[in-house]
């Protein structure tokens, strides 16, 4: 009796799981192939590769204001990061000693025409007598020289008066161009010597863009093109200027200036990448990353669809990836012209596996040229 009942639960355990196999192998016969999404494989010859290569953007006019005559600040009318039209008063120098010297040379210039007046009436007068030989040649040449001297002390006052006049205006500073202030560089009441830098002014229009280029790269540059430029968030079109002649010793570069279409916002010494896109002959496809697993021995894996009798199935193929951007890569290998591969859910399919194509004419939009 003791043998018969475990002889009894092992032959009803292996009827139960019996049961159980039987019901596995139904479900699996009877399941759906899983749909997936799938991407046709179209032949290229070339691949582009973007190359990116930095530059700064420097404005046309820089320019260290100062006065041409040393002297103490009385006013700055800007401050750092003001703009500022042409022409414009930015700062003043004190002008009291300059004043007060045009009122003593415009008193000497009265004082030397009133002696000039009366040494003319004396000429004309001793003429009229010489005439009358009332008046001798030597009073008369004397008359004379002392009217030319006068005249000529006249000359030397206007001339004075006149420089008196220019030291004036340039006690001034005027913006020779419309300008940002970059750097206020004295302040009011500080006495400045002739030359001496008050104001940095950066100008607002016509900004340029130098870029450090591989030689190669630096001559296939052509001014009738527009490049691309990007400057932070922002994209930018600009046009080439010039290509230097002297290879930078340290960088082994030719610098190239380009002139953006449009400069709004740009900051002197802003940093900008030059989009440079190359080709590459090269036979291949061009796939989402998405389409891409990792295989064995540092090589990388596609999935393909192929038909079979028992209908279509995930093929495991071998591909090697020549470039990569952050949406696609170009890659060669075990694949052809017009074949299907899964570009998501890799995770869920196996090599063997039965599967639907739920997508074949995917968009191929994004994908390197």
């Amino acid at each position: 009796m003791n043998l018969f009942r475990p002889l009894c639960v092992a032959t009803l355990c292996i009827v139960i799981l019996s049961g159980c196999n039987s019901s596995d192998d139904t479900v699996l016969a009877i399941a759906e192939p899983l749909t997936v999404s799938v991407f046709t494989l179209e032949p290229r010859q070339a691949y582009t590769i973007e190359h990116r290569y930095a530059g700064t953007v420097e404005v046309k006019q820089n320019s260290a204001l100062g006065f041409e005559a040393g002297g103490k600040l009385a006013l700055i009318n800007v401050n750092e990061g003001a703009s500022v039209k042409a022409g414009q008063v930015l700062a003043r120098l004190d002008t009291q000693l300059l004043e007060a010297e045009t009122t003593q040379l415009q008193a000497q210039r009265n004082e030397i025409k009133a002696r000039l007046k009366l040494a003319k009436a004396s000429l004309n007068r001793f003429t009229a007598l010489q005439q009358k030989g009332y008046a001798s040649a030597q009073n008369l040449d004397e008359l004379n020289a002392e009217v030319e001297a006068l005249q000529a002390s006249v000359a030397v006052t206007d001339s004075a008066l006149a420089a008196n006049r220019l030291r004036l205006e340039k006690s001034v500073l005027h913006a020779p161009f419309e300008a940002r202030i970059a750097q206020r560089l004295a302040d009011e009441g500080e006495v400045v010597a002739a030359g001496q830098p008050v104001l940095q002014l950066l100008s607002v229009a016509n900004a340029e863009v130098s870029v450090g280029l591989p030689p190669e790269q630096a001559s296939a540059l052509r001014e009738d093109r527009l490049y691309t430029l990007y400057a932070g968030q922002r994209t930018l079109q600009a046009r080439l200027l010039s290509v230097g002649a002297d290879l930078n010793p340290g960088t082994r570069t030719l610098q190239a200036r380009l002139m953006p279409l449009d400069d709004t916002g740009l900051v002197n010494g802003e940093l900008v990448q030059l989009s440079l896109p190359q080709d590459y002959a090269a036979s291949g496809f061009s796939v989402p990353l998405s389409a891409l697993t990792e295989g064995v021995r540092g090589l990388w894996n596609l999935y393909a669809l192929k038909q079979t009798d028992a209908g279509t199935i995930v093929e495991a193929r071998d591909i090697r990836v020549l470039h990569s951007d952050q949406q696609t890569a170009y890659i060669t290998g075990a694949v052809t012209g017009g074949e299907q591969i899964i570009v998501s859910g890799l995770h869920r399919v196996v090599p063997g596996q039965k599967v639907s194509p739920a997508n074949p004419a995917l968009s191929t939009e994004g994908r390197p040229e």
